[in-house]
């Protein structure tokens, strides 16, 4: 059974009430169009930045303000805040993300998420940084499209058709990840749905789009195997790459690839992150990457700065990160 609880403030509502002025319309105009370009010049390096899951706006406020710092002194990347508001879970179960509730515990209040949710969002563009989000529910989109540079796909949507539908609508970057399994073959697959004219209907509306030209594959990793005998599978090294480009290829999309440095990839141990951080950076057919960090290292212990899902790096790990990224493009482009 199906219980309607409240109805939702209509987007133009919403937007009208917590409207971008004028200097950050530009802001944001700047953002998707660097993005852009950077998608086909692959001048820079792409760092998607930021918790496993935006959940206090005090916390992300002083994590993107610090980011924005070290963004400055990083010419030959390109940071990018990742402010997720929702989160899946494989069960159902979990902390949803700000969207729905403020900490871990809290009930559910949608329309008060909203409204915080796009103050985090604000916040990222007037510190200086690029806002990236989940394309998770389509109903929020609306909310949210006037602030987000980058979306990204996850995991257990891409297959999706209504979420790949919605996806090949953006005009803006947007970063498609393989399945929970980890297997390539099928992101390829939703790359190209996404890349392509797509028409579909959604609340009583049919729509039709033109196909994301932005989109492009991110590589997290996976698990495989039945319950107890589950083993983690790396989808970001050198072999795995030059496959998802020759895939890509036959495809005739973008090569543009991003590797998720979480996940799969990391064995959900965010240590890990660095080293495949400094493992991405130094192969070339890698063109951004993907990284959860936070105040504090750590998650799921309720406190401030501290992740509320997954383990993420601690800020400090991530200022190494980024200027150990930096220093090796700086090399590489002497």
């Amino acid at each position: 059974m199906i219980i309607k609880q409240k109805t939702l403030p209509q987007p133009e509502r919403v937007c009208a009430a917590m409207p971008l002025n004028a200097e950050l319309q530009q802001t944001k105009a700047r953002f998707d169009k660097e993005l852009i370009d950077n998608f086909t010049s692959k001048k820079r390096f792409v760092a998607v930045v930021g918790p496993c899951s935006a959940d206090d706006v005090s916390a992300m406020k002083e994590y993107v303000n610090k980011l924005s710092d070290i963004a400055k002194s990083c010419p030959n990347l390109l940071v990018v805040a990742r402010v997720y508001t929702t989160k899946p879970h494989s069960n159902g179960k979990g902390y949803l993300g700000a969207c729905f509730h403020e900490r871990d515990g809290d009930e559910a209040d949608v329309a008060s998420g909203i409204v915080r949710c796009r103050r985090m969002m604000m916040d990222c563009l007037e510190a200086g940084l690029p806002v990236a989000d989940e394309l998770l529910y389509p109903d929020l989109y609306e909310y949210f499209r006037d602030l987000v540079s980058y979306w990204f796909v996850g995991a257990r949507s891409s297959e999706n058709s209504l979420m790949r539908g919605i996806a090949s609508g953006l005009d803006v970057c947007c970063g498609i990840k393989n399945g929970t399994d980890g297997e390539i073959d099928k992101a390829v697959d939703s790359v190209y749905a996404v890349s392509n004219p797509c028409v579909y209907p959604y609340a009583g509306v049919q729509f039709e789009t033109l196909g994301c030209k932005f989109a492009h594959l991110t590589l997290r990793g996976g698990i495989r195997g039945r319950k107890g005998e589950q083993a983690f599978v790396n989808n970001m090294d050198a072999g795995s790459v030059r496959r998802a480009k020759r895939l890509l290829a036959n495809y005739g999309l973008s090569d543009f690839v991003m590797a998720d440095l979480s996940h799969g990839n990391s064995g959900k141990v965010a240590k890990r992150q660095i080293d495949n951080a400094l493992m991405a950076v130094q192969n070339t057919d890698i063109n951004g990457v993907m990284m959860e960090s936070y105040l504090y290292e750590g998650g799921q212990s309720g406190e401030y700065g501290v992740s509320q899902t997954d383990d993420c790096l601690s800020f400090d790990d991530t200022e190494t990160v980024l200027r150990a990224l930096q220093r090796t493009l700086s090399q590489r482009n002497r």
